[in-house]
């Protein structure tokens, strides 16, 4: 049975414009759930809706399939470079949000950690319709000298978005003794958040590499100059969830700090582990991240994708 218009434009207007959810449209309007699923389409064929897409960045297609074959990963989004790094950066933070809103589903566990890209994932992300959703911590905090959103406001804050439960990592990123390092990795709490982080469906984190530009480590003042090139002396190249790497994706200690986080191995056990990255200065980084196994999805602009490429 057909509606009136009035009704029609009233659903329409709540869930369009108010975001609000069908379930709490059908109490409002005293029908089921499914009614208002009938109303919406409804109103969309009468026009009373008009959808239109407009893409909120370019992508580079034909540049996604070459990567995707050379490096057999499970999905590669590239966004065009505008030539400014905090536009692409954007941009990047955008197509994130757009990904992992369109493969996560109820009752799946989310792992991500900290710094800018995960910043721009989580205020992009579109409030979702999804049960049961649990997002977890997957490094500890960088404390008061950050620069950036620490870990447990964007878990918090990307959890509100999915109406979904939160798992804080309360504890420091790094500690200066490995004596205190195993006794924090000891406690119940911390303990449950590593298990969880071996345990994550999704897993999202950016790709830093080894330098003082753009360093989330550096300009939170964990790192200095001087641990930088004993990290390159060592072979790193890269850095992912506080943790540091070679080419190869294998692991390359600090030389004084100690992180409290999950393993790498958290990323490689993850179904759909996504690395995040712009700027042409971390393709050595990202391609570590593949060699090693450390995602499986790779999101970047043009320039760590023609280097890549050419790599």
């Amino acid at each position: 049975m057909a509606n009136d218009i009035s009704t029609l434009l009233k659903v329409a207007e709540m869930y369009y414009l108010d975001r609000m959810n069908q379930n709490d449209i059908a109490k409002i309007i005293g029908v089921s759930r499914p009614s208002i699923s009938r109303m919406l389409e409804e109103a969309r064929e009468k026009q009373i809706v008009k959808i239109t897409i407009e893409a909120p960045f370019e992508r580079n297609n034909a540049l996604m399939t070459k990567l995707k074959e050379k490096f057999d990963l499970l999905e590669v989004i590239v966004v065009k470079s505008l030539g400014d790094y905090e536009f692409n950066l954007d941009n990047v933070g955008k197509a994130s949000a757009d990904y992992i809103n369109g493969v996560l589903a109820d009752d799946k566990l989310l792992g991500i950690s900290w710094g800018r890209t995960v910043e721009k994932m989580v205020k992009y992300f579109p409030d979702h319709e999804l049960k049961n959703v649990h997002v977890v911590q997957l490094t500890g905090s960088l404390g008061p000298n950050r620069t950036v959103m620490d870990g447990n406001e964007l878990v918090f804050r990307l959890a509100q978005k999915l109406d979904g439960r939160h798992e804080f990592f309360n504890a420091p990123a790094f500690v200066n003794s490995r004596k205190l390092q195993e006794e924090l990795l000891a406690q119940p709490q911390i303990d449950l958040n590593i298990s969880l982080g071996r345990k994550i469906d999704v897993a999202f984190s950016g790709i830093g590499n080894i330098e003082t530009t753009r360093n989330t480590l550096v300009s939170s003042g964990i790192l200095d100059n001087r641990d930088l090139n004993d990290l390159l002396a060592e072979g790193a190249v890269g850095t992912m969830i506080g943790r540091a790497f070679d080419v190869e994706g294998k692991e390359i200690q600090y030389r004084n700090q100690f992180p409290i986080s999950s393993g790498l191995d958290s990323l490689r056990l993850s179904p759909i582990s996504i690395g995040a990255v712009c700027s042409k200065k971390r393709a050595t980084a990202t391609l570590g991240a593949i060699n090693g196994k450390l995602i499986n999805v790779l999101i970047c602009d043009e320039e760590v994708g023609y280097e890549l490429l050419n790599s």
